[in-house]
């Protein structure tokens, strides 16, 4: 078959059909793609962030037929689509714009060796080239456009990858790049599955990969692309947990731990699947979250009064399903859910909630990816830690309770990339923040300073005019020797007493000092140790 044929999982409806990129045409498009590199790479940043605008306005004026789309191919409610899917990718592109000059110039570097004081040293940011961006289904336009428009801004070009269950809202985001006047072939889109990605990462003009779906998929990325020297970005999901302490406020703690458990029916990477709530407050916490979750209102998602879609194929269903039975028969309680919503369609999941959870359940191990949460009781603050650590995941975490100084404790014990206090979810909707994983939650960084230099290779310039031999050149000699001493002394254990020994027996060498270096420059840079 050579066509992708996508019916919506809200309705079985016809979304439409796209021709699947044959695996021989992938050389012509990274080809393509390499050519407008070329030429996307001089082009000075301010004018790179000019194009970040025209896609910023592009996205706000196009947001309605985004949003619908995305609630017809993938499932989610059109309303909850706008929020997690458009304002990531304006805030990313709002971002660059503010901030991305300033990272990316030429920056001096200012050096505390002192053997470097004559020499003037830069660093320069050079964009990879071409880039794969092979993208997943649950979030198929905000993860892959703020992954794009940060590469596109470094001065890379792209090729889209989508997953073959959302290969609409992918041609979309193809013509969103093309109409914001970039160069012709700057951003392409390969649909297909796994032998177009597999293509894309073999291809030698591909520097570089950004891979976002299960941990499995993404270790044969990794293997396929570092044998090959590329570069590699990872995020392949999480376990995540919420951590109640006694001071919490309940009726805010549920209503937030609601949304971030179900938000697109579960199916995201940093909802909260695990709840450690100290003993104390555990029944009427769970009491407030069962009234919470009988609050979701399950249907169509393009019907305004919704907030909760479909799960967006049988498998994910099935996945569901079988951890609730597994849970069910390990001790866990069902407090609400647990079925299938057969009234509005196989592929409707009830919100669930089980407790009395435990370390032996698949839904206390594996990602379930769908609209599941499990709680389980703790002595205290300690055990949760230890609880919530154990998991190989490490996305996201979050603390609720109201003690300002126990939260700034207790946030650094948490082994994963980002901590919320009294809410979850939101280090994806901050691009000054960053976006990653520990552990088998994935590799390298997006969003943020640290996501935009993942994205660009670093080069140090160092120069130097002064005429001089350099001190270390050959022929080495005695008196180099002697000064080499002297000077990895002071530099090790600098002290205005071994500073000024140090200086007394330089002194006598300063005829030959000068003739590598002015001591003048240097000097100064000697006296910053002892600062």
């Amino acid at each position: 078959m050579n066509r992708l044929v996508i019916h919506s999982p809200a309705d079985g409806s016809l979304v439409g059909e796209i021709p699947i990129t044959p695996v021989e045409a992938i050389e012509g498009v990274v080809q393509q793609a390499h050519a407008a590199y070329l030429e996307w790479r001089e082009v000075p940043l301010r004018e790179r962030a000019e194009a970040m605008r025209r896609l910023r306005r592009l996205i706000a004026h196009e947001r309605h037929r985004i949003a619908e789309l995305v609630a017809r191919e993938q499932g989610k409610p059109a309303i909850e689509a706008m929020i997690v899917e458009l304002f990531p990718p304006i805030d990313m592109a709002t971002y660059l714009i503010y901030e991305g000059v300033r990272l990316l110039a030429p920056r001096r570097v200012r050096s505390r060796n002192p053997f470097m004081a004559d020499r003037h040293c830069t660093y320069y940011f050079h964009p990879y080239g071409v880039w794969a961006v092979i993208a997943p289904w649950n979030y198929p336009f905000t993860l892959p456009v703020v992954q794009m428009l940060a590469l596109v801004f470094a001065g890379n070009a792209v090729v889209l990858k989508p997953s073959p269950l959302t290969p609409h809202v992918g041609a979309l985001i193809g013509e969103l790049f093309e109409k914001a006047g970039l160069p012709k072939g700057l951003v392409q889109v390969a649909q297909g599955g796994a032998p177009q990605g597999s293509a894309l990462i073999q291809h030698p003009l591909v520097r570089g990969v950004i891979f976002t779906g299960s941990v499995p998929i993404g270790r044969k990325v990794a293997e396929q692309a570092g044998a090959l020297g590329k570069k590699v970005i990872l995020e392949l999901g999480g376990k995540d947990p919420a951590i109640v302490l006694h001071d919490a406020d309940l009726e805010r703690t549920a209503r937030g731990i609601a949304w971030s458990a179900m938000v697109n029916a579960g199916q995201t990477c940093a909802s909260v699947e695990r709840v450690y709530v100290e003993r104390a407050v555990y029944e009427p916490f769970l009491e407030a979250l069962r009234a919470e979750l009988a609050k979701i209102r399950v249907g169509h998602p393009l019907q305004s009064d919704v907030d909760m879609g479909p799960v967006i194929a049988p498998f994910q269903r099935d996945r569901v399903q079988a951890h609730v039975e597994d849970a069910c028969a390990k001790g866990g309680r069902v407090l609400y859910g647990g079925r299938v919503l057969s009234e509005l369609g196989e592929l409707y999941y009830a919100p669930t909630l089980i407790a009395d959870a435990n370390e032996t359940m698949l839904g206390m191990q594996e990602e379930t990816f769908g609209p599941l949460v499990m709680a389980q009781p703790v002595a205290d603050v300690e055990e949760a830690i230890q609880r919530a650590n154990a998991s190989a995941f490490g996305l996201t975490a979050s603390l609720w309770t109201r003690d300002r100084a126990r939260a700034h404790a207790l946030a650094p014990k948490l082994e994963c990339a980002s901590v919320s206090v009294n809410s979850h979810l939101v280090a994806y909707g901050d691009s000054y923040g960053t976006w990653g994983g520990f552990k088998d939650s994935g590799v390298g960084r997006t969003h943020g300073e640290f996501g935009l230099y993942e994205m660009v290779q670093v080069q140090y310039v160092s120069e130097v005019y002064s005429g001089k031999p350099e001190l270390w050149w050959y022929p080495y000699s005695e008196r180099l020797r002697r000064i080499t001493d002297w000077m990895m002394a002071f530099l090790a254990e600098p002290s205005w007493r071994v500073g000024k020994q140090t200086m007394q027996r330089l002194t006598p060498e300063l005829r030959y000092l000068t003739r590598h270096f002015s001591p003048t420059r240097t000097m100064p840079l000697f006296l910053r140790y002892l600062r």
